[in-house]
């Protein structure tokens, strides 16, 4: 509507080029003295009584225009308001237009994670497959060994008992041919120097020596079964530590800062002790680097193999407490940084002494000790089925 008055009295008015400016206020005063100066003039107006012709076309005149004024006024006005609603419109349309493409980016960015989603929840249905049949494998490989190795042990036992039987039957045998034969040699000595019935003597010895031979067939037969089951505990003892570390391998994955049950590093450095004792020594200064660095420092020292911080006490293996370093590090950051490294120490020394570096074990965190085979086995089989049964629900 405002556009098409400003077309009608742009027709009308062409010179009109620039918007004056434009208050509420200023219209309102100049409206009302266009009204006053009207009803002024009508009065001045009426013909016949105060003024002649020429004058009233005059006033005529003067009013047309201020009249022509005003609506040049408005017109001005009117092109002014259109021009703002012109630019308003552009900026909408390109707000709009904004819009539209950041809903289109949106909408394919949702798309993209949606299906980024689908795609790692598959990959996981798929992980969680993959882990129950190896899971169920290790139960199935873990009750077959377990039945294998008990059959094993009692053979072993079985076979152990009759050799230390026979070997005392053998010894006691040995002694009685021994002193038998002590026996021959003196009555054939004796009967040598009579010289009767020895021809029967002679018998005697044979069949007393065919006999030792049979003995010692008998013995010869045990050792090499003997041999045999040293054999069989050595393929278990590999077997079992090829079992241990599959065990290993898997539990480093599985375990968390809650587990009971998982592998530790035997000879690494407790970094908490550090945390502890930096904090209070350093409380205003970037706390997880420098702990961290101190830590990080002390295993580094820790697997040095020339540090040999050791003594022997009555045939064991003990911490010098007179070491320069360990008693820096005590007085430095307390007894518990102290009995980090040491115990790290020790269990490098037992477990790995040549080499100097951490090596992975099954290890009890709730009884602080070193885990069995068995004791691992049933534990993993036990979160699994806790994680089955979770599923379900």
């Amino acid at each position: 509507m405002l556009y098409l008055c400003h077309l009608s009295l742009g027709g009308f008015f062409p010179d009109m080029q620039h918007p004056p400016s434009f208050s509420p206020s200023n219209s309102l005063k100049s409206a009302r003295s266009q009204a006053e100066m009207s009803s002024n003039n009508s009065h001045c107006g009426e013909p016949g009584r105060y003024l002649n012709e020429p004058m009233r076309k005059c006033i005529h005149k003067e009013e047309l225009k201020k009249q022509h004024e005003l609506v040049m006024f408005f017109s001005k006005e009117i092109d002014y308001k259109n021009q703002r609603l012109l630019e308003m419109e552009h900026k909408y349309n390109k707000t709009a237009a904004t819009l539209q493409r950041l809903f289109v980016n949106l909408s394919e960015d949702i798309n993209s994670r949606n299906q980024r989603l689908l795609e790692m929840e598959h990959l996981y249905d798929q992980a969680s497959a993959n882990v129950k049949s190896v899971v169920e494998e290790k139960r199935l490989l873990h009750d077959a060994y377990t039945k294998e190795m008990e059959k094993l042990q009692l053979e072993n036992a079985k076979l152990k008992h009759e050799m230390e039987h026979q070997n005392r039957v053998f010894q006691q045998q040995a002694e009685e041919l021994d002193q038998e034969w002590r026996t021959f040699m003196a009555e054939k000595k004796k009967l040598t120097d009579q010289n009767p019935m020895m021809s029967e003597l002679k018998d005697q010895c044979i069949a007393l020596r065919k006999e030792l031979e049979e003995k010692t067939d008998d013995l010869q037969h045990m050792q090499s079964i003997n041999e045999a089951l040293i054999v069989k505990e050595q393929m278990s003892n590999r077997e079992l530590q090829n079992a241990r570390k599959e065990l290993i391998s898997g539990l480093y994955d599985m375990q968390n800062s809650r587990s009971l049950l998982g592998v530790k590093k035997m000879g690494e450095v407790d970094m908490k002790p550090f945390h502890d004792a930096c904090s209070k020594k350093f409380p205003n200064r970037d706390l997880p680097i420098i702990y961290t660095t101190m830590c990080s420092t002390w295993q580094h020292r820790v697997k040095d193999s020339s540090w040999h911080p050791f003594k022997i006490i009555n045939g064991s293996l003990q911490i010098d407490e007179d070491d320069g370093e360990l008693k820096e590090l005590r007085n430095d950051l307390g007894e518990a940084a102290y009995k980090a490294v040491t115990k790290a120490l020790l269990e490098l020394e037992e477990y790995n002494p040549s080499g100097r570096y951490e090596v992975p074990e099954l290890w009890n965190y709730k009884e602080g000790k070193k885990a069995s085979l068995v004791e691992t086995i049933e534990y993993v089989i036990k979160q699994w089925k806790t994680q089955k049964g979770k599923r379900k629900r």
